[in-house]
């Protein structure tokens, strides 16, 4: 598939890039910028622009960007406010097209601020400049190592999730998105004095590396019609999962207080009308992100059937009542799949869904190979749509072991689990995982997981909401079994 024919990809994949404001005080935050396009093996042209400095990480500096010999296809800037339309003059007279704007203390900073952003409003169409911010970082395209970001970024993990975001909240977690998730391409419109949450769809719809389009959202500053209707497009083929803050007349006040704009949108209004075009609405942070790892990791449930193992009634419970609660139904476990759990039964019958093999494990711990795989049966039976199971606490390792074993010993259980844990994905229906304690061995152990695409929701609700959230978008779509990813 060839790549889309617009904008925005001279901004994902520029062949040159001019970092106004580079500096080689580690202390400061603009170091990173120039620091990550190295680390990270950026290949393009990096041109940091100092005046101040003849050298910056080993590579040669600019006091101007007239006195750049070669063409520019993006420059960032990261400057102080005042100094920025000066900046956005060179950048005309350099015949740059496209730039981001980092610096802060516009439409967000009072008058002053909002003077200065309707004076570089005024240059940019002047002199035609495509323009990113103010207020912002970003971009980031994994596949040619592209990061515009403040924090040391250790790693990028390629997929084909796309984020579109405001106001950079984003930015302290980039490293754990990383490590959690798969990603294509992120796009930070901070103020939005130019590019806008349309332009991010439009081009997230045609770019072939993007197959799920994940978006958060302050308030509009494109085409309401066009964008309800852009998502109507594209969610037929890829799911767009949105986040939209400022809900309240107090929620919409504080994101002005960094944005300059208030969100005029009726909440009610906006959530009904992205229902309708198909696009699936997070509540908040938690929610968009649970719903961005189930697309990503799991294929769509082709049906509403869900099958619960739980290690404790209790749990077992809450996870029926979330069954109930977000519109799915218990699935029916079958004959021939009872017969190939009874022989991890206690001694006496228990139910099938939710099956409790906490209970179950209490008389069959000593053979772990016959335990689990007798748990495969569950994903498998004709009557499962999809399967969440409680997340084994890693305290269980330790009862496994002999005091005295070695850490390889332990090592060696997690690699086993995990690798049971994927033969559960064999069905080729959706499989999740919900965890009960936080401790750090924990914590590591789940990115392993996750790392195995299987999604670790925080509570049973959680996985079932997000699980239903998929059924409903695949009822509404009359999409087939084929994976997302």
């Amino acid at each position: 598939m060839a790549h889309p024919n617009h904008f925005l990809q001279r901004f994902f994949n520029p062949a040159s890039v001019a970092i106004v404001g580079a500096t080689n005080n580690h202390l400061k935050m603009n170091f990173r910028v120039l620091q990550n396009l190295i680390h990270l093996g950026y290949a393009g042209k990096i041109y940091p622009v100092n005046p101040n400095v003849g050298e910056i990480l080993g590579i040669k500096t600019f006091a101007r960007l007239q006195d750049i010999p070669g063409s520019i296809d993006l420059a960032v800037i990261a400057v102080s406010a005042h100094k920025v339309p000066g900046i956005i003059r060179e950048c005309g007279r350099k015949g740059v097209e496209n730039i981001v704007v980092i610096s802060g203390g516009f439409s967000e900073g009072g008058e002053g601020g909002r003077a200065l952003q309707k004076e570089m409003t005024a240059l940019i169409r002047e002199n035609r400049i495509r323009t990113l911010g103010p207020n912002t970082l970003s971009p980031v395209n994994t596949a040619n190592n592209f990061v515009i970001s403040f924090n040391p970024v250790k790693k990028l993990n390629r997929g084909n999730l796309s984020f579109a975001f405001q106001s950079g909240f984003y930015e302290p977690m980039i490293n754990w998105m990383f490590s959690h998730l798969g990603i294509s391409k992120m796009l930070d419109m901070g103020n939005k004095m130019d590019i806008n949450e349309l332009d991010a769809l439009e081009y997230f719809a045609q770019d072939p590396d993007t197959g799920i389009i994940a978006m958060h959202i302050e308030s509009l500053h494109g085409n309401a019609r066009k964008f309800l209707n852009l998502i109507k497009s594209v969610s037929k083929e890829k799911p767009v999962i949105i986040l939209k803050v400022g809900r309240t007349p107090a929620g919409s006040k504080a994101a002005a207080s960094h944005t300059g704009t208030i969100a005029n949108e009726n909440d009610a209004v906006f959530d009904g009308a992205i229902r309708q075009a198909g696009a699936i609405r997070a509540q908040n942070l938690e929610d968009f992100f649970d719903l961005v790892k189930a697309f990503q990791f799991c294929r769509l449930p082709q049906g509403n059937r869900l099958a619960v193992i739980t290690l404790s009634g209790g749990e077992g419970v809450m996870a029926t009542d979330a069954c109930e609660t977000y519109g799915l139904k218990q699935a029916r476990i079958g004959d021939n799949t009872r017969g190939k759990l009874k022989i991890i039964f206690p001694q006496w019958e228990i139910p099938l869904n939710p099956f409790d093999a906490g209970v179950c494990m209490e008389f069959h711990l000593s053979d772990l190979t016959v335990f689990f795989n007798s748990l495969l049966a569950i994903p498998e039976d004709e009557g499962v749509d999809c399967t969440i199971m409680q997340m084994l606490p890693w305290t269980f390792n330790e009862t496994l072991i002999n005091p005295d074993s070695s850490e390889d010993m332990s090592g060696a259980m997690k690699a086993l689990y995990i690798q049971w844990l994927l033969s559960m994905k064999k069905s080729g229906k959706p499989f999740a995982l919900w965890c009960t304690s936080s401790g750090s061995d924990e914590v590591g152990l789940i990115e392993q997981i996750e790392a195995g695409r299987i999604p670790v929701f925080r509570s049973s609700e959680r996985a079932v909401k997000a699980f239903s959230a998929m059924n409903r978008y695949r009822e509404k779509n009359s999409l087939g079994i084929g994976p997302l990813t």
